[in-house]
């Protein structure tokens, strides 16, 4: 009896061990299938730009949705990085383009006069690559499971600080590493088509014509057909009665004249345009809008910006620029009547008049492509000339934008990068007066002496643009703003020193504020064109000679190191 029972308990332990274990080598399984799926999803690490740390991850689902959006194809490459991610960015409130834009081979359409050459005298190092980025990546946010230690030191790349052709080739990688391919869009946040941008071309009270090598359709305010203007025809249009006419027949408060062949372009009062022509009513007056395409409308934007025989790098860099401005000036104007000028106010536009083969080729390498910050598209701005040191945006508009940080600059040897005016101290107290800040007879002026970029002072930004000037005179003294103070004495720039009666160009170079009251002469040496924010065109040219021969994607190079802690994404 005591043997059965023994035997019957050594049996039931047997079982029990059996089971109990099989439920743990379950468990343990089920555990180690849940490591696996981690190792699979690591969490991408953030980048930390000069100031802001971003904790979003690469992979979550984009905002940017301007038209409807549809699946595609998963892109085929995969992000290894840990630097994809970006943070939120405030609006700049004043006008995004500067005024002053580089010298083309084509007609440029900007309000001042540049250098009639197209090429910048290169006064650096033989080619290499990218700038130094502004501050060194700095990994945040949680460890990803099973990472391999190789990828851990690839994304966290040091700096190396030696001479300029040395660091241009040592940072090369840092820069270019996250490369578009890297970082393409997921499906579901594509743009199904390419976005129509509505470009101002002007507002008249006379009459225009209009004609296209197409049919023309007549569409009213609800885009229903009126009417077609058959081929090659003369088509008269004006406004009448506040509504607007064609052919001397009021139809509606808007029109739209549309070519039936997309690919023909239409000629209002002589100059070609692509898309279609929307009229509008206004006061008597008639608002004209091109309604086109964006990857048309950048067709007759970037040369105008830019100069059609530069690298070709540069002109892609321009390119990305001048779309990525687009959207984000088309998401601020939504609800307006139009999202864009076609003047400096926002982009300088020209539409089939103005096009290149050259820029119209940049423009199609690099379709789709914009930068975002945030999952946002940038203010994209860009200037003519950075003088050697871009700016931080709080420093000119008093926003403090994350992407907008000053950087070194590249250009050199143009008369954009270093210029001098040659004035009197009596011209300089009238222009004063004139605009309300006169101080009678100058003494002096308080201003930090310009010195090496890179240390920031009350009085002036960390590239050495003026942020305000003191003039102390006979009846007072009055502070002016940078701004201001370049456009009183209509400057190219705000990075620029007084020397009083000491000419730089055969002196020291040390700056003199100090009148002595006779016929002083004055003299303004400057450096770069524009407000010094973003871009800058001619030293996205210097860079683009530099570029590595072979080198296909050395645009996002030189937008990398102009707009800190960018994603670049083909958005369609």
């Amino acid at each position: 009896m005591k043997t059965k029972r023994l035997q019957l308990m050594i049996m039931a332990t047997l079982f029990l061990g059996v089971n109990i274990g099989g439920a743990s080598v379950a468990q343990g399984a089920t555990l180690q299938n849940k490591n696996v799926v981690v190792a699979k999803k690591p969490t991408p690490k953030s980048t930390v730009s000069s100031t802001n740390v971003s904790k979003v991850n690469t992979t979550k689902k984009s905002s940017f949705r301007p038209l409807v959006t549809k699946p595609v194809a998963k892109p085929v490459a995969k992000t290894t990085s840990k630097s994809t991610a970006t943070p939120t960015v405030a609006k700049p409130s004043a006008k995004p383009v500067n005024a002053a834009k580089p010298s083309t081979a084509a007609k440029p359409a900007t309000t001042v006069k540049t250098v009639s050459t197209a090429k910048s005298t290169a006064v650096a190092k033989p080619a290499g690559t990218a700038p130094k980025p502004v501050a060194k990546p700095v990994a945040t946010g949680a460890k990803p499971i099973a990472q391999k230690p190789a990828a851990s030191k690839q994304t966290t790349p040091k700096v190396v600080k030696t001479t300029e052709a040395d660091s241009i080739k040592a940072n090369t990688a840092v820069i270019t590493r996250n490369k578009v391919g890297s970082v393409m869009t997921p499906a579901t946040e594509r743009i199904e088509h390419v976005p129509n941008v509505r470009v101002l071309l002007g507002s008249r009270s006379t009459d225009a014509k209009v004609t296209s090598t197409a049919n023309m359709v007549v569409l009213n305010s609800n885009n229903g057909q009126v009417s077609t203007i058959s081929a090659n025809r003369g088509t008269s249009i004006g406004v009448r009665g506040g509504k607007i006419a064609v052919n001397g027949k009021a139809i509606d408060t808007v029109v739209t004249l549309k070519p039936t062949n997309s690919d023909a372009p239409f000629l209002f009062e002589g100059k070609g345009y692509r898309g279609g022509l929307t009229l509008r009513a206004n006061n008597g007056t008639m608002m004209v809008i091109n309604s086109v395409p964006l990857e048309d409308y950048l067709y007759g934007v970037v040369p105008q910006e830019v100069v059609p025989s530069w690298p070709a790098a540069a002109l892609e860099a321009q390119a990305v620029a001048a779309r990525t401005y687009a959207l984000h000036t088309m998401e601020q104007n939504k609800g307006k009547l139009y999202d864009v000028s076609n003047s400096t106010d926002h982009q300088v536009y020209s539409g089939v008049s103005g096009e290149y083969q050259a820029t119209t080729n940049a423009v199609n390498k690099t379709k789709g492509v914009v930068m975002l910050y945030n999952q946002r598209p940038i203010n994209a701005l860009f200037h003519s000339d950075g003088g050697g040191y871009t700016e931080d945006s709080v420093n000119v508009w008093g926003n403090d934008i994350p992407y907008l940080k000053g950087v070194k600059d590249y250009s050199a040897g143009t008369s954009t990068s270093n210029w001098t005016v040659t004035t009197s101290r009596q011209a300089l107290e009238s222009k004063l007066n004139a605009a309300s800040k006169g101080v009678g007879k100058l003494k002096s002026i308080q201003l930090t002496p310009l010195g090496k970029p890179g240390q920031q002072t009350s009085d002036r930004g960390v590239s050495g643009r003026i942020k305000s000037a003191t003039f102390i005179g006979t009846s007072g003294k009055t502070t002016v703003d940078g701004d201001s103070l370049r456009s009183i004495l209509g400057l190219k720039s705000t990075l620029f020193d007084f020397y009083v009666n000491h000419n730089p160009a055969t002196g020291t170079g040390k700056a003199y504020h100090n009148f002595t009251g006779n016929n002083d002469t004055v003299y303004i040496k400057g450096h770069g064109w524009g407000h010094g924010l973003g871009m800058s065109q001619w030293g996205a040219a210097e860079m683009a000679k530099r570029a590595t021969p072979g080198d296909a994607n050395y645009y996002q190079t030189i937008l990398r190191h102009y707009y800190s802690g960018i994603t670049l994404k083909k958005m369609y």
